[in-house]
């Protein structure tokens, strides 16, 4: 039986339980004018937007070479459908923009819901997801700063891919190289999904065959970070990285 009483309204359930079933969050359309950057912060899958998170969901975090800076302005916008960030052009070799979202959800005889153990009865499996994406914004379009801001990063080799080049990435997990951990990537060019892992270094690499933007996306699960509320926490962390 529910003991939560907490009404959690429609778009925000529909939203956060398609983040459980797949859905990404990722970073794109980086622009500069007038001294001002924007980006465009979309929520889909295949790097097709759905209906952005409720902002209250998510937080977006932006970094420049000295540290953290004033977290980007934010507007829900139509098209595409999401978030577009606003934030100034102060100068900055290598600016990081990030996203996150933080949430505990649990499954019983009745299906997945929003809340900790604690908020439901018959619980089969309960879980922290961390979702996040991430993109840099690099001067020289090689610099990748050194910003790691969440538990699971994704670093690539180079702020900008080369096709017929291969791209590299090393993955850290609370600021240590991890072996084994799960990665996609994924071009709008493409039909399929790419799967891979990494290596014992925390590497893991493909080659660039295509110009335009990747999604890379890192999944990972801590079964001992748990709590009384939740037995495991999941991490999916999305890069957006430029190819030409």
């Amino acid at each position: 039986m529910k003991t939560n009483p907490l009404a959690i309204d429609e778009e925000t359930m529909r939203s956060c339980t398609r983040q459980v079933y797949g859905h990404e969050m990722w970073i794109q359309d980086i622009r500069c004018e007038d001294g001002e950057f924007t980006a465009h912060g979309l929520y889909g899958h295949k790097m097709l937007p759905d209906k952005p998170m409720p902002t209250d969901y998510a937080n977006v975090v932006l970094y420049d070479d000295d540290g953290r800076v004033a977290d980007p302005e934010r507007e829900i916008v139509n098209r595409p459908r999401g978030w577009r960030f606003i934030f100034p052009d102060e100068g900055a070799d290598v600016y990081t923009l990030y996203i996150d979202s933080n949430s505990v959800w649990v499954t019983n005889d009745e299906g997945w819901h929003r809340g900790g153990k604690r908020d439901y009865s018959g619980v089969t499996h309960s879980e922290a997801f961390n979702m996040a994406a991430k993109r840099l914004i690099s001067r020289d379009g090689v610099s990748v700063g050194n910003v790691m801001h969440l538990e699971l990063e994704i670093v690539p080799e180079k702020a900008t891919l080369k096709v017929g080049e291969k791209a590299n990435f090393t993955v850290f997990y609370e600021g240590v190289p991890i072996k084994g951990v799960k990665i996609i990537a994924y071009h709008p060019a493409w039909q399929d999904l790419m799967f891979l892992k990494t290596d014992a270094e925390g590497k893991v690499s493909f080659d660039v065959k295509d110009v335009g933007t990747y999604a890379v996306i890192a999944k990972y699960t801590d079964e001992e970070k748990c709590s009384e509320d939740f037995d495991e926490t999941g991490f999916s962390t999305t890069l957006t990285i430029d190819a030409e």
